[in-house]
């Protein structure tokens, strides 16, 4: 399934116009190049020891864009920087598949419209207060022809509900977080493979096998790199070594800033046609750098 930002702004929308009956939300903010930076969550209130979900909404401006995890060789990822009461733990940010967007003609990896970045927050299961705050500072960049970057502190006021309560939850936010939820790459089944190998000092071939893989459909196949190992501007040449077991070689460009001794070759794989058998067209893997890829 691949990401709608439309489907997932409207749901957004829809919930601005129940938030203050069930849901909660920090104050909606704008700035260079971004219309509103807020968060929100679908909870009413937070149940002692349950895990809830606090989205940062990112809404870039008309042509503007911003950016993934692995930006490629131009921009910024959004970071949150959490502040959580005691005994609160925050997980990593989920983050919808990325797009290739342009920086004044530079190709990199990001969101070209409204971004819903996700994060599960556990309280402690001893909370006794009444009411909690957690806070974050946002930070971004949002770029179109030039780029402006971003910093926001947020705040949200929880209540607390009793141990064992289930409060009312905003049914229009809570669809466009299963939504994220449902777009976020698949991971790799295990009897696919993966393997990296230097073709030169600035060339990567990635080997993938992949059983039930249409070749017709896998010249499409796109990289987006965790880090910076890869050149995001540059093409990446696809091809196809063994139809009948799916086995096909990526040809990829290093920039020259790439990291020096990297332990792994890492990143989502996007298939337009989708990936046999997990009902994504979205990937996840990790591929161990080979001994002695990278001598010291």
């Amino acid at each position: 399934m691949h990401w709608s930002t439309s489907l997932t702004l409207t749901a957004l929308l829809l919930a601005g116009e129940t938030c203050q009956v069930v849901a909660l939300e920090s104050e909606p903010l704008s700035r260079p190049g971004i219309a509103r930076v807020q968060l929100v969550t679908e909870v009413s209130a937070i149940v002692p020891g349950k895990p809830f979900t606090v989205g940062l909404r990112l809404d870039p401006l008309p042509e503007h864009h911003t950016y993934w995890r692995g930006p490629g060789i131009v921009g910024v990822a959004t970071r949150l920087d959490w502040t959580l009461p005691s005994g609160f733990k925050v997980g990593g940010m989920i983050w919808p598949p990325p797009t290739q967007v342009l920086m004044n003609g530079i190709v990199a990896h990001g969101y070209k419209g409204p971004a819903l970045l996700l994060t599960e927050i556990t309280p402690p299961a001893d909370l006794n207060d009444a009411e909690v705050v957690i806070a974050t500072r946002a930070s971004w960049m949002s770029c179109a022809v030039s780029c402006n970057p971003g910093v926001a502190d947020l705040t949200l006021k929880l209540p607390v509900a009793k141990a064992g309560d289930h409060p009312p939850r905003d049914a229009a936010i809570a669809r466009a977080f299963e939504e994220v939820r449902d777009s976020t790459p698949k991971p790799a089944p295990a009897d696919w493979s993966f393997t990296p190998r230097l073709a030169a000092a600035d060339r990567i071939t990635l080997t993938a096998t992949i059983a039930g893989l249409d070749p017709t459909k896998a010249k499409t196949i796109q990289l987006y790199c965790d880090d910076m190992q890869v050149d995001s501007d540059e093409p990446q040449i696809v091809e196809i070594l063994d139809p009948e077991k799916g086995v096909v070689r990526l040809t990829l460009v290093c920039p020259e800033f790439a990291p020096k001794s990297p332990t792994a070759l890492s990143g989502v794989l996007h298939c337009p046609a989708g990936w046999p058998g997990i009902g994504s067209a979205y990937l996840e893997f990790s591929a161990p750098w080979p001994e002695g890829s990278y001598p010291e």
